[in-house]
């Protein structure tokens, strides 16, 4: 579906629900089809439904780096920061072990992802010796990746990271069609309407209890 499409789909929907409401030049229209955008593709991410969202899933090799920072967390790295990362999908680290599963040379091995707040569980320091055959990760809120691993495990720091991320999709203009897979343009154009029903009509707007709660929280 087409941006112009789009726009014309928003057109029909609304009047039909929302007769004595206000009409919305384009450039308004827009504004909640991206709104609803943003919505519809953090709800797959938190059902980690990637199909339905698989062209905004790229694929990036890094390298890792251990920041100043948090010189004082043994065995730690993390990725660039990528302004555009909303969702985690995958990765793999390019790693050596040079003991216990000791590896001939440099293997690409898959990551586990972990919760940020358990993070600590996993360090290694004198009250924790840990045991992890391939690293832990986790998304911190800069949008980057930090890496946890053991103190038998190296990182070259040189392409030794792979991200299968969720990109921010690009904003739906005029000239510039949605970039998410069209299995969901739908869902976003009625979304949008639900957001402009909810500007109109904030009573109305309340029986739709899943877009009020995903304004609050995109990713429940």
């Amino acid at each position: 579906m087409t941006s112009t499409e789009m726009i014309q789909n928003f057109k029909m929907h609304y009047d039909i629900v929302n007769l004595e409401g206000p009409g919305y030049e384009d450039e308004e229209i827009l504004v909640f089809l991206n709104q609803a955008q943003i919505i519809e593709v953090m709800k797959e991410v938190s059902l980690k439904r990637w199909t339905y969202i698989s062209n905004i899933i790229e694929n990036e090799m890094m390298s890792t780096t251990i920041p100043v920072w948090s010189n004082y967390i043994n065995f730690r790295c993390v990725t660039p920061t990528l302004n555009s990362y909303i969702g985690y999908v995958s990765s793999k680290s390019k790693i050596v072990r040079d003991t216990f599963k000791t590896t001939p040379a440099v293997q690409w091995v898959d990551n586990i992802l972990i919760k940020k707040e358990v993070s600590g569980k996993y360090l290694t320091n004198a009250l924790n010796r840990v045991l992890l055959l391939v690293p832990r990760v986790y998304e911190d809120e800069d949008g980057t990746i930090s890496i946890i691993h053991d103190s038998y495990t190296t990182f070259n720091g040189t392409d030794d990271f792979t991200l299968e991320y969720v990109h921010l999709p690009v904003k739906i203009e005029v000239a510039v069609d949605c970039e998410v897979n069209e299995i969901i343009h739908e869902r976003i154009v009625t979304a949008a309407v639900d957001l402009a029903k909810k500007v109109f009509n904030p009573q109305e707007a309340g029986n739709s209890q899943q877009v009020d709660q995903l304004m609050v929280n995109p990713k429940q």
